[in-house]
């Protein structure tokens, strides 16, 4: 019998750096990952607080105090990682829509009204910000570039 993906995945801890105003609301934040090589993992969600990281990454990470502590991104994947704040959460399964239309795909935090999105190489960057811009305009949210492909 052979195991799942899933099976293999490993949580990789990264150490977050708050902002003035104290967030993230977390000092740590645990990303799954697969194993690739000895002390490489490859990124296998979206991060929700770590910056400079995205979906797809490969990273070295070390054994610490029973875990596996986040140490470099090795090799980008190309993807980048947007962070949305949605005011209003009855807006959610329209904005899931229109950034999953786009071809990203998008995690929903326990914080209410954030998302996670993973920006693929295929989707260009510079109209997936119109849309962003245009709703944050509008007041419908906030976003951040959390992770840019280079």
């Amino acid at each position: 019998m052979t195991s799942s993906r899933a099976d293999e995945r490993v949580k990789v801890v990264v150490k977050l750096e708050k902002d003035e105003d104290d967030y993230p609301p977390a000092d740590y934040e645990g990303l799954w990952a697969l194993p690739v090589g000895e002390g490489l993992f490859r990124i296998d969600n979206v991060p929700f607080f770590a910056r400079g990281i995205a979906y797809g990454d490969i990273v070295s990470a070390t054994v610490e105090q029973q875990e596996l502590r986040f140490r470099e991104v090795v090799r980008p994947s190309g993807h980048s990682t947007l962070r949305l704040i949605v005011y209003d959460e009855k807006d959610i399964p329209s904005v899931r829509a229109l950034l999953e239309e786009l071809g990203c795909d998008i995690e929903r935090s326990h914080i209410p009204g954030l998302l996670s999105v993973d920006v693929p190489p295929t989707v260009p960057l510079a109209v997936l910000k119109r849309h962003l811009d245009e709703g944050e305009a509008q007041e419908r949210w906030g976003y951040e570039e959390a992770c840019l492909a280079p």
